[in-house]
């Protein structure tokens, strides 16, 4: 085959897939009901889920940097251990091992006690422990302070620890806790709502349009066409997954100007590095629609298939509830094939505080063999019809 016979062999096969992909397009935009089902309800849900949500938070991690270590600051530990709250406590070495935990989320809080805090509290009777919170998890943050605050007073009263062979004398409300919040301040809701929904509105507009699409051509008869026409499996496949991926994108756009200008959330992060997470996440999910579209014969059945998914997703993704939260523990286990966990922490990760290059790919890399693992059975589906 020589080149003029092999470049009009790729136009061919481009003019193919591009009319596809304007088929497609026809198809969502020209029914009004469908117009209005890519942009008014992620605006809607936005402005309704960012009000209306609440959390609450169980089964703490919290990382400890003990510069003191004394029987008082044991005793003290010993207490937050015992605690019905806290189940984990992750001793680390230094700051910059305490802010890695942060920001990674392996914990919601840190405590830090400097090494003078006994001294301080066997001279003044009194002496203050800091807390460091993750403010992009607004509820949880305030909870957490309020269990360690909880837990220094009831501490105060009667913790007479033997020192040096002594008693220490101790004045009610001994034990201070000075809180602070890393990356939210000044604790705003909805910063932490905002950067979720985010990843979550797009989310259920790519997978929908994306099930909808397949199940769609059966009902109307088009889709035995497509079988039988000179388009590959994964021509299909990608020439459906375009179109679902532009307005999920355009909900993406429009939820952050909407974050920016309207809720006046900050932006600290890179928005290239952003869209680049958020074209994965949405090519993950949109696989899953098009492997629900490929099992299903009606657009009913793909709406039934979609709230299958998106229910369970949203519930093992951190948002309504920590991670660490899901009891028993296959439950967690099962976060870990569930890309909108990984993207949350993406999203607010970079709107809220800039994370780095490193972290993004941390938590991107499941989210790509997500991607492609959903494709390949979407592809695979395909060619067992074609068969």
């Amino acid at each position: 085959m020589d080149v003029k016979s092999a470049l009009d062999s790729i136009k061919v096969r481009f003019c193919r897939f591009f009319a596809l992909v304007i088929k497609e397009f026809y198809a969502v935009w020209r029914d009004p009901k469908s117009r209005s089902l890519l942009f008014l309800p992620p605006i809607l849900q936005l402005f309704l889920f960012s009000h209306a949500a609440t959390l609450d938070i169980d089964n703490i991690s919290l990382a400890v940097l003990n510069e003191d270590n004394t029987p008082i600051v044991r005793e003290f530990l010993n207490r937050i251990s015992s605690s019905k709250y806290f189940e984990k406590i992750i001793y680390v070495k230094n700051l910059e091992e305490l802010k890695d935990t942060l920001d990674t989320e392996r914990v919601r809080g840190a405590l830090y006690i400097k090494n003078d805090f006994t001294r301080k509290y066997k001279r003044n009777g009194a002496a203050d422990m800091e807390v460091i919170l993750d403010g992009r998890h607004t509820n949880g943050s305030q909870i957490i302070g309020n269990y360690l605050s909880e837990i220094a007073l009831e501490f105060a009263p009667d913790s007479n620890v033997m020192q040096n062979g002594g008693v220490v004398n101790q004045k009610s409300g001994a034990i201070n806790i000075a809180a602070r919040n890393w990356y939210n301040p000044n604790l705003y809701y909805h910063w932490f709502i905002i950067a979720s929904l985010a990843g979550i509105l797009p989310m259920s507009m790519v997978i929908l349009l994306s099930a909808l699409s397949l199940a769609r051509d059966k009902e109307s008869g088009t889709f035995d066409e497509l079988l039988v026409s000179p388009l590959k499996p994964y021509e299909i496949v990608f020439g459906k997954l375009i179109i679902p991926l532009f307005f999920g994108f355009i909900d993406g756009i429009i939820i952050l100007i909407a974050a920016k200008f309207v809720f006046h959330i900050p932006f600290y992060g890179n928005v290239f590095l952003y869209f680049f997470a958020l074209f994965w996440f949405l090519a993950s999910v949109s696989g899953v629609g098009l492997f629900v579209s490929s099992l299903v014969k009606t657009q009913q059945q793909a709406i039934l298939g979609v709230f299958v998914f998106m229910f369970p997703c949203l519930i093992l993704s951190g948002y309504s509830a920590p991670v660490e939260n899901i009891t028993p523990q296959f439950l967690q286990n099962l976060t870990l094939i569930n890309p909108l966990r990984f993207f949350l922490v993406i999203s607010k990760g970079i709107m809220l505080k800039n994370i780095n290059f490193c972290i993004v790919m941390l938590n991107l890399i499941p989210i790509i063999f997500i991607t492609f693992f959903t494709l390949f059975f979407a592809n695979y589906s395909f060619k067992n019809k074609l068969e």
